[in-house]
């Protein structure tokens, strides 16, 4: 009985570490702390993100995902698209969209920033971030928060400014929330074979103390 409650125990620990694990991950890019000329830097902590790395999925399963509109700080109408449903900084309309999709590790989170503005091209899309520096481009903060309320991410667009590029991701701010995950990966191999060899010892003990 005892071998058994230890069999449980070691497989609701696998579950939990699993059921704690990140959803969202970035690829590439420079971390850098948010400059001290973007407009949402007191709402933000961490004042920390990603400049030109793009957004993945770090699981196998499915995600379903919100994106709500946070605000903005341009004169330009810019615009978020994800899954054919979009937000813009001139609302209504609707402040947020959902969807849900499958992934596996490493895939691309499907959104496009774009603006009305002057530069060319005037949209970037996940996966084919810029790195600022008068590039129209986006930053990503991962598990981050803003005024007070949780994100899985915040992703912040820089439309590379009218006059003079201020470079500083505030013109149109969008957070990610994972609301749910279904997460298909099993524990790999070489846990599995460890968990067994461990089984299989306490069997041999338990008959050698009988």
């Amino acid at each position: 009985m005892k071998l058994i409650q230890l069999a449980a125990a070691a497989l609701i620990t696998l579950s939990s570490l699993t059921a704690q694990a990140a959803y969202l991950q970035v690829a590439g890019g420079v971390n850098t702390a948010v400059p001290s000329n973007n407009y949402y830097l007191g709402n933000l902590a961490p004042q920390s993100y990603n400049i030109g790395g793009n957004l993945q999925s770090s699981i196998n399963g499915t995600l379903s995902l919100r994106f709500d509109y946070l605000g903005h700080e341009a004169g330009w109408t810019n615009t978020f698209e994800s899954n054919s449903s979009t937000i813009t900084n001139v609302l209504p309309p609707s402040p947020f969209i959902g969807y849900f999709d499958t992934y596996t590790v490493g895939e691309l989170i499907q959104f496009t920033f774009s603006t009305n503005g002057s530069p060319v091209p005037n949209f970037v899309a996940n996966g084919n971030n810029n790195m600022g520096d008068h590039w129209v481009s986006f930053a990503t903060a991962l598990n981050t928060s803003f005024d007070g309320t949780a994100y899985d991410a915040i992703l912040f667009f820089d439309d590379t400014g009218g006059y003079m590029d201020d470079d500083n991701h505030d013109d149109l701010v969008i957070g990610v929330r994972v609301l749910s995950a279904t997460v298909t990966q099993v524990p790999e191999s070489s846990t599995i074979v460890l968990m067994l060899m461990g089984l299989a010892g306490l069997f041999a003990a338990r008959r050698m103390k009988a």
